[in-house]
């Protein structure tokens, strides 16, 4: 949250909650808390305020938010001195990221006390504290800061203001500061030079003001153009002409970005867009898109959720992604173990050709012999051969010892066989499941994965509460929907699952015996299925071609080249008896090769919104 976000939301706040009582205090989680106020003729409204160090914010809400079940002691002592009292005052000096609440209660004996709540909402360094007034101590604070090199914060002592910025305020410098501030300007370092001279100015608001100075056309020298940029930025803050919105790139750019960072490593933010929320619009921005909302606090709400949102999906998306990871590094470590200590086939052929050699030369052998030597028929040209025998046995004692290694080595390759082969499956599976968590696009699809895990005995079934522990809250905003849809060139539509339990559901389930089942060949992937529009009529070309695209988008060939696309009636595919989820075997298949490509899934991807192409 920028400061000219801050100084929207504090100018709605002066005209809205001075006079007004507070009711409650609650805590949203550990660095987060919200107040319940009233006033007469505005009714009830519910005050947020989070020094959460990636999420700072303050703004009021338009409906009572979730509270936790966890109460701090921070929350016990605002109730303590704060239940009943009324707002006297709120103050948001220029830019300053900070705004001071003035409140007054009554003691015991009817006598006013009155306190300062001060909200420092300085990015790592944000901070709640509470404070007497006008003795200026801290009574108590979000975070305890005792270290020397910062400002301590700590109950008892003396509150230290915030250190004043030495930077001038663009809010009500004069032209000739503004310009003297400045400097003679070179090339690009406008908009370096507006943050490291003017207070409360954001990278954000400083490009904003970089841009409308490149594309002022007006009299005078660069200087002046950026003086008239910056004065038009100011009187619309001054004045409190606010457009409150929320601007998110377009999907191009997040597709070039994703292009950009395409090298193997997963970055799920790289796949999402990016939004700014401005009190203004923002003409730097022109090909974002904008949601415009009637008040800043409604536009800082929707953003902070939808951050929150994304926050959590991708903690959790790493989280799984991690546990995967774990589990596939220690089933190749597994392997190589056993691949090690697995008895080779030319082994155990050898034991049993010793034995029938000891077998054709019986009457040499004799109790107390340490080893014989024979003629070794098996071999081209024979060679005499000798063999290392227990003196304490007899002849033929010596050759069911012999043929007991044999057998045992035998059985002891026919277990390694089946190991590797489990132990194979299980690296092709959990292989599959990282492209899946890969993939995902939503907290449900997320879900989903989370519960194969627990159902594949990955995960506990409280370590799966903890992973997902958000989703209650989460899914009252985002809908639940099945799959990923396109629409072919040729109109017909095609369908993608996002995980396993899709795969499975899409193939087995919902596609038709005459549906095109597509596949990525010999990798894991999602399973894609393009819809025909009746029995017998024909998929064209183009679009088998592009959902070949789109399988070999959606497998762990997505950075590959040239890759071998399959394709079938969905009648060829069938699930093995007790397979793991998502693995199918399909005959009577033809082949194409393509390459992955993000850009023509972009295009024929179907909103989820509104569920038409994007394009």
């Amino acid at each position: 949250m920028d400061s000219v976000v801050l100084r929207a939301i504090y100018c709605w706040l002066r005209r809205a909650v001075i006079g007004g009582r507070l009711l409650s205090v609650d805590a949203q989680d550990s660095r987060t808390v919200f107040f319940r106020l009233t006033r007469g003729g505005l009714g009830t409204v519910y005050l947020l305020i989070s020094w959460d160090p990636v999420f700072f914010r303050l703004y009021p809400l338009q409906a009572r938010p979730a509270k936790s079940r966890v109460q701090t002691s921070f929350v016990a002592t605002l109730r303590k001195h704060l239940l009943g009292s009324k707002v006297a005052g709120v103050v948001m000096r220029s830019l300053e990221r900070q705004v001071v609440f003035d409140l007054v209660n009554v003691d015991l004996r009817g006598s006013p006390t009155k306190f300062r709540l001060i909200a420092e909402l300085t990015g790592r360094s944000s901070n709640l504290v509470l404070v007497s007034s006008p003795e200026q101590r801290i009574i108590d604070a979000g975070c305890h800061i005792a270290e020397t090199k910062r400002r301590p914060i700590l109950p008892g002592i003396e509150y230290p203001p915030l250190p004043a910025a030495e930077k001038l305020n663009p809010l009500s410098a004069t032209e000739d500061e503004m310009r003297q501030a400045l400097g003679d300007l070179s090339g690009d370092a406008l908009e370096r030079l507006l943050v490291q001279r003017f207070a409360g100015l954001s990278p954000t608001v400083a490009g904003e003001i970089a841009f409308r100075a490149r594309q002022d056309t007006g009299p005078g020298s660069e200087t002046d153009r950026a003086v008239r940029a910056l004065k038009s930025v100011a009187s619309l803050i001054n004045e409190e002409r606010f457009e409150p919105c929320i601007l998110t790139e377009p999907a191009q750019t997040v597709l070039h970005r994703a292009e950009g960072a395409t090298t193997g490593k997963w970055e799920p933010a790289t796949m999402r867009p990016r939004s700014i929320l401005s009190a203004f619009v923002l003409a730097s921005h022109a090909d974002w898109r904008i949601e415009r909302f009637d008040t800043m606090s409604q536009a800082a709400e929707e953003y902070f959720a939808r951050q929150q949102e994304q926050a959590a999906f991708e903690k959790l998306s790493r989280r799984l992604f991690q546990i995967v990871r774990t589990r596939l590094s220690r089933a190749r470590r597994r392997l190589a173990k056993v691949e090690a200590e697995a008895v080779s086939e030319q082994e155990v052929r050898r034991l049993f050709e010793t034995g029938e050699l000891l077998k054709i030369n019986i009457g040499k052998l004799s109790k107390g012999m340490a080893s014989v030597e024979v003629e070794n028929p098996f071999v081209d040209p024979p060679a005499v051969e000798k063999i290392d025998l227990d003196p304490s046995k007899g002849p033929w004692a010596n050759v069911d010892s012999i043929f007991r290694r044999a057998k045992k080595a035998r059985r002891r390759l026919e277990h390694s066989k089946e190991l590797i082969t489990s132990i194979n499956e299980e690296i092709t599976y959990l292989e599959g499941l990282l492209v899946h968590i890969r993939g995902c696009d939503a907290m449900d699809c997320l879900r989903q994965v989370s519960d194969e895990l627990v159902a594949r005995s990955i995960i506990t079934e409280a370590k799966h509460r903890e992973l997902t522990e958000g989703w209650r809250v989460l899914r009252r905003r985002q809908p639940v929907r099945e799959f990923r849809r396109f629409i072919s060139s040729d109109g017909l539509e095609i369908i993608v699952g996002r995980n396993n339990a899709e795969n499975d559901r899409l193939t087995l389930r919902v596609a038709r015996p005459f549906d095109l089942f597509v596949h990525a060949q010999g990798v894991p992937g999602s399973h894609v299925i393009v819809r025909r529009k009746g029995r017998e009529a024909p998929v064209p070309k183009r679009t088998v071609y592009e959902a070949a695209v789109i399988a070999a988008t959606f497998s762990k060939a997505r950075f590959s080249q040239n890759v071998p696309v399959d394709y079938t009636a969905r009648s060829n595919v069938r699930k093995p008896r007790g397979s793991v989820p998502g693995k199918v075997i399909y005959s009577g298949y033809e082949t194409v090769f393509v390459d992955p490509d993000e850009g023509l899934v972009s295009r024929l991807g179907v909103s989820a919104e509104n569920g038409v192409t994007r394009g």
